[in-house]
């Protein structure tokens, strides 16, 4: 897909994830903002009516006994508004309308009586809101009650002119959000668009890691985990052909010498002791031919075993030691060899089908390298699994390289190579296990020892 392409196909994504919760915010805040504004002019407008209770309340005197009201036009100027709302007043005592419009709405004081009380009604077939305040005069006795009402145009067409602007920002900041989210993705997709780009550009055997001088902050932990990916991608590919490479070597030599005979075959006369002979050579050379491929499957067999996703759980070594003996017994009785075991039963969380084949590798191993004599199989504390034969075994300086594929080593007894050890490493890499190689119990002989991992103690 072309990078033009994906940037579009991204950036249609990214607006598509942002549609819905800018919707939402922009509901939230409209009615966040409805409720704020309302709260606002109530709260001004209540403040005003306020004011003028009070000062229709300070302009209450007493003339010869009697209460008296002189209102200056300041009072209602300051109630004054292009709504033209309609203001009324009234003072009572005991219920009694001393002045003002008699009919108002009765509305009760608050309970302290220098704190104003407020509260909505109707009056004259339209919504007013009321305020209600306290008066008291030397010399009367009751106190006197102050209620001025007032009509909401005002209020509400205050509300209406905020609100339009509030929803006149929003639809600005909408549509400049709009108009803006694509040209910021694109300019923040750019990085990747550069990195796909080259990764186009490139061979497909062009493993090379991605250069950081050019990315971002943000992704370089995700260009680094890239290149990490190549790494190990070309490790594989590496390890890869180096298999295939010396498993040709390895099989182009049976393979030549089987030719050579059978070519021979046609030549000599039948029944002859050379005849004979290169039967007897065909037949070895097939069955080390056939041997050498078993063990190549079973290399690929553990590299394809990774650590991490082969089921382990709790296993007895002992079962697992018994059947590796049981399926080696043949093969020892045919090459001289005594197989024993020893140690307790023990227990180790582990592959119980891959600790058998590399345990099989290692008595194998130990069966066709050691010589006639004696192979020890031994549960040991740790858990492991140690065995032991009384071979040549392998000098010290060499035993890294023994586990190494198709690497030849020099033994006590001469030069040997093979793929028993390296099938062993890898399986035990695995299971989570380690191979050690050590000197014989005796002084002589190889001593292969595999460490498990420890189960958990049980639960009682």
């Amino acid at each position: 897909m072309p990078a033009r392409a994906i940037l579009d196909t991204l950036t249609a994504r990214v607006l598509a994830g942002v549609a819905l919760p800018m919707i939402a915010v922009a509901l939230a805040l409209g009615v966040g903002g409805t409720l704020a504004i309302r709260a606002t002019v109530d709260a001004v407008n209540d403040r005003i009516l306020d004011a003028a209770a009070r000062g229709i309340a300070d302009s209450l005197t007493v003339e010869d006994g009697a209460v008296a009201l002189d209102l200056p036009p300041t009072i209602f100027g300051m109630l004054e508004n292009t709504a033209r709302d309609n203001v009324y007043y009234g003072v009572r005592q005991d219920g009694r309308v001393l002045t003002g419009y008699p009919d108002l709405p009765p509305l009760a004081p608050a309970a302290d009586a220098d704190a104003p009380r407020f509260a909505d009604g109707r009056y004259l077939g339209r919504d007013v809101r009321l305020v209600v305040r306290t008066r008291r005069l030397p010399g009367i006795a009751r106190p006197l009650v102050v209620q001025v009402a007032e009509t909401l145009d005002a209020r509400a067409a205050d509300v209406r002119r905020l609100l339009l602007a509030l929803v006149a920002l929003e639809a600005a900041l909408i549509v400049l959000a709009v108009l803006l989210l694509p040209l910021s993705v694109r300019w923040g997709l750019r990085p990747v668009v550069r990195l796909r780009s080259e990764l186009d550009r490139r061979a497909a055997s062009d493993l090379t890691p991605l250069p950081l001088a050019r990315v971002p902050g943000e992704l370089r932990d995700l260009v680094t985990a890239f290149n990490a990916l190549l790494a190990r991608l070309g490790e594989a590919i590496g390890a890869m052909r180096r298999f295939t490479g010396d498993a040709s070597h390895q099989m182009r030599t049976p393979l030549t010498i089987l030719r050579t005979h059978v070519a021979a075959l046609r030549t000599l006369p039948p029944g002859s002791a050379e005849a004979r002979q290169s039967i007897e050579d065909i037949d070895a050379g097939s069955v080390r031919l056939a041997r050498l491929i078993a063990q190549l499957l079973a290399l690929a067999r553990a590299d394809n075993a990774i650590a991490g996703e082969t089921a382990i759980e709790r296993v007895d070594l002992a079962a697992i030691v018994a059947a590796v003996v049981g399926e080696q017994e043949d093969a020892a009785a045919a090459a001289g060899v005594t197989l024993t075991v020893g140690g307790a039963p023990r227990e180790a969380l582990t592959a119980p089908a891959l600790a058998i084949e590399l345990l099989s590798n290692l008595v194998d191993n130990a069966i066709r390298h050691g010589g006639p004599g004696t192979v020890r199989v031994l549960l040991e504390e740790g858990p492991a699994v140690a065995v032991e034969d009384e071979g040549p075994g392998i000098a010290a300086g060499d035993r890294g390289r023994a586990v190494e594929r198709f690497t030849p080593i020099r033994t006590r007894g001469g030069a040997g190579s093979g793929l028993g050890l390296s099938i062993a490493h890898a399986l035990a890499g695995a299971i989570g296990a380690t191979l050690t190689l050590e000197d014989g119990s005796s002084g002589r002989g190889l001593r292969a020892v595999v460490r498990f991992t420890t189960p958990p103690a049980k639960a009682w």
